[in-house]
């Protein structure tokens, strides 16, 4: 039996048909790098430098490179696997030195590798850097940490619920919601202030009375930004850049804004074994939660500095990593402090540490206290922080004590 088709039907599939090829391209980017194939793509050069005045010894010398032919084996065996499409670490000890490596591609349409100058979205990272610039205005005595938010931003309605406070933002203890799907997460809009922002959820019901459970918010921290831009009288971004990022030494972090970069990682999702391209997302309205973009370099950079206390003393440090208030435990989660994650490991002692996940980021930020020694892993897929945390505590046991 035939079928006949008329012209019409057949325009129309063939429309179809192209528009659909169109689309696979868009979103594989392109087919041959990722339909069939797994993406291998040699590491670039990982590089070891002793730290200025430290001098290695021949013995001191084998060990490195010892950890460096670990540490760059983990990096391909993780490309080879296709858990990343790109991804750049940098490990810093204290006394020892640091460590760069990268591996994969920034861009699959213009099979760009990545590098150590590589832009990547931190994703929540931003976290704890927002953390250190609020603690460094309670150093200055700017701020306290258990008045009323209206002290400082007056224009934010009180709740029925209760008050809320900065050590119970900083904590997720505020009762300010959380996005309620993925799709909540994905923003197109922009938001030229942190005040802007907060009319996207500061007239929303508080989930609970602050100070009485444990919520992950990353809107709490948006209240942060507003904070910090109230009391300060500078824009979230120049804030952080005097208090936080100058004082590291950190040349390129800052916000994601909407313009171009010149090295910056395109957007990926991973999916099983294919990575597709990406949604771009605005993230004007989470900038001190999940808007902050950095390399691998400047990622040594914050190490050192929050190791060597450049940023906020050691008092202050200790105040952040305190957990004998923190609510997380009761759900399962890792206890917290003022921005981390804390936790004591039998073998290395205290643990800070924070991962970040949204569209084209999947990232892990991680220091053994004790042992003053700190990694970031960094990569431009979503779906890959579980990869990221197994990196980072591989690659810093691996390293010792």
């Amino acid at each position: 039996m035939k079928i006949k088709m008329s012209r019409r039907s057949i325009l129309k599939i063939s429309i179809s048909v192209f528009l659909l090829a169109i689309l696979s391209n868009w979103i594989i980017e392109p087919i041959s790098l990722n339909m069939f194939s797994k993406i291998v793509t040699p590491i670039s050069n990982g590089n070891f430098k002793a730290e200025e005045g430290y001098i290695v010894s021949k013995g001191q010398l084998t060990e490195n490179l010892k950890f460096k032919e670990t540490a760059d084996s983990i990096l391909n065996q993780s490309i080879l696997s296709n858990n990343f499409l790109g991804l750049s670490v940098a490990v810093y000890k204290k006394g020892w030195g640091q460590w760069l490596g990268s591996a994969g591609y920034s861009s699959k349409r213009d099979q760009n590798e990545v590098n150590d100058n590589t832009l990547f979205r931190l994703a929540s990272i931003s976290k704890p850097m927002t953390a250190f610039g609020i603690m460094n205005l309670y150093e200055k005595g700017l701020i306290e940490l258990d008045v009323p938010i209206q002290t400082y931003i007056q224009n934010f309605p009180k709740k029925l619920k209760g008050e809320i406070t900065i050590r119970q933002l900083l904590m997720h203890t505020s009762g300010i919601t959380h996005y309620t799907s993925s799709l909540d997460a994905m923003s197109f809009t922009n938001y030229p202030t942190m005040e802007d922002a907060l009319n996207i959820f500061k007239d929303k019901a508080l989930e609970f009375t602050p100070g009485t459970k444990y919520m992950y918010s990353t809107y709490g921290y948006t209240v942060l930004g507003a904070i910090i831009e109230e009391v300060t009288g500078l824009s979230y971004q120049d804030y952080m850049k005097d208090a936080v990022w100058e004082k590291s030494g950190m040349m390129v972090t800052g916000v994601e804004e909407q313009k171009d970069y010149e090295n910056k990682a395109r957007l990926y999702f991973k999916l099983n074994d294919l990575h597709i391209k990406s949604p771009y997302t605005n993230l004007s309205s989470i900038y001190p939660g999940g808007g902050i973009q950095s390399n691998s370099e400047d990622m040594l950079r914050f190490s050192e500095a929050i190791l060597n206390n450049k940023i906020v003393d050691s008092m202050t440090l200790n105040l952040m990593i305190d957990t004998s208030n923190s609510l997380a435990p009761a759900i399962g989660d890792t206890p917290n402090g003022l921005g981390w994650n804390v936790f004591e490991d039998p073998d290395y002692g205290r643990v800070l540490l924070h991962g970040g996940s949204q569209p084209g980021a999947g990232c892990f930020y991680m220091i053994y206290l004790d042992q003053k020694m700190a990694i970031s892993v960094l990569s431009n897929s979503y779906g890959t922080r579980k990869y990221t945390f197994d990196m980072a505590r591989n690659i810093l046991n691996s390293l010792g004590k």
